[in-house]
């Protein structure tokens, strides 16, 4: 299942705060891909499977582009 939501802030901690209020940690090794990333980009968020449950999502602009790894991150 997937859904999409705007890019409220991506912080250089690689927190991801999106419209709907969900906040997603970018895996770090992915962080370079997810800076091309401006406020306002429409962000389709989907579930993955993860065998060892790390990275459970993908998140990438729905304008296209490669997807980075993410996990649900809490205030």
């Amino acid at each position: 299942m997937s859904r999409i939501s705007l890019l409220v802030k991506l912080g250089k901690d690689g927190i991801a705060k999106l419209a709907d209020e969900s906040m997603f940690q970018i895996a770090p090794d992915q962080l370079e891909i997810a800076a091309e990333w401006s406020p306002g980009t429409e962000i389709i968020v989907q579930e993955k499977p993860d065998p060892d449950g790390v990275w459970p999502y993908k998140l990438f602009s729905s304008g296209g582009g490669i997807p980075v790894s993410a996990a649900p991150h809490s205030r």
